[in-house]
């Protein structure tokens, strides 16, 4: 039976008999007080308020217990102290079923989970026994080596990094010895809320969480207490992340190409606890790419000309897996494919000008440019930035009209014998010829209004052989020029609007003659024996390919 003591108005203090209530130890942990056990009777004290005599006094006798206990409680308002006083201690050896009695320890099993000595009466795993006429105990053990006499960890293993606590010995900084609430007798309701009481906040304030962080499950990556991996990480790597992200790591072994980082470890990329970026990037691309590919950094830093693809939305990610793939760079799909995400419709330049729909102009031709057929844009064009227009990997002419210059071909020399510019007569380096005369000769090699490779040629894909194109963007408003190519058997003839129609055969050469006076083929001589009229002059359009065609046509 409980029997309320002396109350002081200043004070607050109290004498009971019997044994503490929950809430008395709930008012132990908001005050800061402490629980003092000694044979039979419990103190809840002032960790700097008691006076030794007086506890030594009651440790002792009952009598001089309460006696002293009373004068503890007037000592003072800012003390708050209450006296429990059960029955007498026992004065022989208890046996172990008789330490938790309705009197004695009760609360000790009063718990969702219990210590699992605890549960059959085992108090002698832990305690033994020094005085049984005073009732004293202490640990059977050392607390590192108690804990681990059934506890088994590899704590003493070379290479094994233990949690501090563990090696310490103060298991009882995360663990209740008796019971608790939670299943590994945590002293918190989370590992999360545990870890606090010595981690700092992992999360920094950033604002993207890790899924166990934000969960609270520290334990869903660290071991709690050995780990032969730094940080007492739950495996090694990537390996501990693959524990949860499957679907990364199957799209990782099914995969021909792996991301480097990949193959080591996440965090080169990725935060572990959180971050102030998508998917706990360190950085958001292309700046954390750049922090490994610094020459890709120097192309898009140094380029005159942008990709959006690049700098824009996703950057690296627009095009690039983070992770791994099947096609080559790590690409997310066939080259062609990707850039079809973006060129799959008309699209306005920052200068006003216009790309066509390529998807478009390509799907709708029968004769496609070599590097188109095998879908690799980048045979011609820089995926990163570049110098040149319209991304080109070497120079190419924009114009219609330009001054003939190997270099400015660059680009087509690639591939082509440049041979098939420079000779005037030839028998095998082009089939555009009337009988040895070289066309591709006449057309291009001018030191002053060469016609240049678009005059006559799609650069992706036509309806007509050869990417002969039906019609060309020419001036700046970009009107259509018809070239109205007709293939024949062994030559063909056009009529475009810078000529009228003419004619060539490989085998019968057609002899260029038209309204009394031979050919009319623009020249840079004048008066020449052959008939040839005079160059064109200088008033005659520009003759840009402009970049407004709807079809595309007009891209290098």
């Amino acid at each position: 039976m409980n029997r309320k003591g002396q109350e002081k108005a200043d004070g607050q203090v109290h004498v009971m008999y019997g044994r503490p209530s929950p809430d008395h130890n709930l008012q132990a942990e908001q005050t800061g007080s402490r629980w003092s056990t000694y044979p039979g009777r419990w103190l809840m004290q002032r960790r700097d308020e008691l006076n030794p005599s007086m506890a030594g006094t009651a440790h002792r006798r009952g009598g001089a217990f309460h006696a002293g206990a009373v004068a503890l409680l007037v000592a003072g308002p800012a003390m708050l102290a209450a006296i429990i006083l059960p029955q007498d201690p026992p004065t022989q050896a208890v046996p172990r079923e008789g330490c938790v009695t309705d009197t004695c320890h009760v609360d000790v099993k009063n718990m969702s989970f219990v210590h699992g000595p605890v549960n059959v009466d085992a108090c002698d795993a832990c305690h033994e026994l020094i005085n049984a006429e005073e009732h004293t105990y202490r640990l059977a053990r050392e607390q590192q080596e108690l804990c681990l006499f059934c506890h088994e960890l590899p704590v003493a293993e070379e290479g094994i990094n233990v949690h501090k606590p563990l090696m310490t010995g103060e298991c009882l900084e995360c663990h209740h010895p008796h019971g608790g609430e939670e299943r590994s007798l945590l002293k918190a309701t989370s590992a999360a809320e545990l870890c606090s009481k010595c981690h700092d906040d992992v999360t920094g304030g950033k604002d993207v969480l890790h899924g166990p962080v934000a969960a609270g499950a520290c334990n869903a990556c660290h071991a709690p207490h050995t780990s032969p991996y730094p940080f007492l990480l739950a495996a090694q790597g990537r390996d501990v992340c693959l524990q949860c992200h499957v679907t990364t790591q199957t799209q990782i072994e099914s995969s021909r190409v792996i991301h480097g980082p990949v193959n080591v470890d996440c965090q080169v990329c990725h935060e572990p606890h959180a971050g102030d970026h998508a998917m706990m990037l360190r950085e958001d691309p292309p700046t954390l790419c750049f922090g490994c590919h610094e020459t890709i950094q120097h192309v898009v830093d140094s380029a005159t000309t942008q990709h959006a693809a690049v700098t824009t939305e996703r950057a690296c990610l627009n095009c690039h897996d983070g992770h791994a793939s099947d096609y080559p760079m790590i690409l997310r799909g066939d080259m062609m494919t990707l850039c079809f995400e973006c060129h799959d419709k008309e699209i306005t330049l920052d200068n006003g000008r216009k790309l066509g729909n390529l998807q478009k102009v390509i799907a709708g031709g029968t004769s496609l440019h070599g590097p188109v057929a095998q879908s690799n844009c980048a045979a011609c064009h820089e995926i990163h930035g570049g110098g040149n227009f319209r991304l080109l990997i070497k120079e190419y002419p924009p114009e219609f009209y330009a001054p003939f210059k190997e270099e400015s071909y660059a680009l087509c020399f690639s591939c082509h014998d440049k041979q098939l510019v420079h000779d005037p007569e030839t028998t095998s380096l082009t089939n555009f010829r009337n009988g040895n005369t070289n066309l591709h000769f006449l057309h291009v090699n001018k030191d002053r209004k060469g016609r240049t490779c678009r005059a006559c040629h799609e650069t992706h894909a036509s309806k007509r052989d050869r990417h002969i194109r039906e019609s060309v963007p020419f001036g700046p408003k970009g009107w259509e020029l018809p070239i109205n190519f007709e293939k024949s058997e062994s030559g063909g003839s056009c009529a475009p609007g810078c000529h009228a129609k003419y004619a060539y055969d490989r085998i019968e050469q057609v002899p260029y003659e038209h309204e009394g006076r031979k050919a009319i083929w623009p020249s840079e001589e004048q008066n020449q024996p052959d008939g040839t009229p005079p160059p064109a002059t200088d008033d005659e359009p520009p003759g840009e390919a402009a970049d407004t065609a709807d079809d595309g046509a007009g891209e290098g």
